[in-house]
């Protein structure tokens, strides 16, 4: 059995009358229900946005990182085999 926490939190009145509403419909059993996959939305949306982020940052950098693999100056790694670098076109 998973191990869970007690959370108070305080919701306005509208949005619980709304999830009480879905819970008589049927669709949730619970107000603890509802709120579990609320935040489990909530939490992917939020990584799913750090990985946008990230790959915005790594997109930016992709052409400096470039340039600078295909430089002179790099081609003493590759005398002695470093990380091969294959920049998407």
């Amino acid at each position: 059995m998973a191990t869970t926490v007690k959370v108070s939190a305080r919701i306005p009145k509208g949005l619980v009358e709304k999830m009480d509403k879905l819970i008589e419909e049927g669709l949730y059993s619970s107000r603890s229900e509802i709120i579990k996959e609320a935040l489990r939305d909530f939490l992917l949306r939020r990584r799913v946005v750090e990985d946008f982020e990230l790959i915005g940052y790594l997109k930016s950098v992709e052409k400096i990182l470039k340039e600078d693999w295909e430089s002179e100056a790099d081609e003493y790694w590759d005398e002695i085999e470093g990380v091969a670098y294959e920049p998407k076109e």
